[in-house]
């Protein structure tokens, strides 16, 4: 058992290091259509709720507010991002995307979807389902707590 479990360490190191080659740029730095990798994670998470609280965007990411606060604030310096006040709670600010950003969000979810449909394409088609499975049952391992 402990074998396996630092195969699938070592694994999971693997996979980590190729995830960040594909958003790396042609200078060698980390980047994903003009943007820092943390910055491409808030702008998506945004993106895909269209509106949403700064602690909401924080327990997405899995950061604590005050970080997920800077990397707003620089998207805001950028123009990609703005504060709204919240039609719910005035005392609460919505994040959403201005124009410029929601043209580079789709633009990152156009260039992963193609990324990813190039790399999914390569696992044998009688494989595919098995490991969407065994990716399902790897991130149901992390979200769940030790028994």
């Amino acid at each position: 058992m402990e074998n396996n479990s630092k195969k699938f360490r070592e694994q999971i190191r693997i996979l980590e290091r190729r995830l960040g080659l594909l958003n790396k740029s042609n200078n060698g730095s980390f980047s994903c259509c003009k943007v820092t990798l943390p910055q491409c994670h808030a702008l998506v998470e945004i993106g895909r709720s269209q509106k949403i609280s700064l602690k909401e965007l924080a327990v997405i990411l899995s950061l604590d507010t005050s970080t997920t606060s800077r990397t707003v604030d620089s998207l805001v310096k950028k123009n990609y991002v703005e504060r709204q006040e919240s039609s719910l709670d005035r005392r609460s600010i919505d994040i959403v995307l201005t124009a410029t950003g929601q043209k580079l969000f789709q633009d990152i979810e156009h260039k992963m979807d193609f990324d990813f449909a190039e790399i999914f394409n390569r696992i044998p088609i009688d494989e595919q389902e098995n490991v969407l499975h065994a990716m399902n049952c790897i991130l149901d391992a992390f979200t769940h707590p030790k028994l």
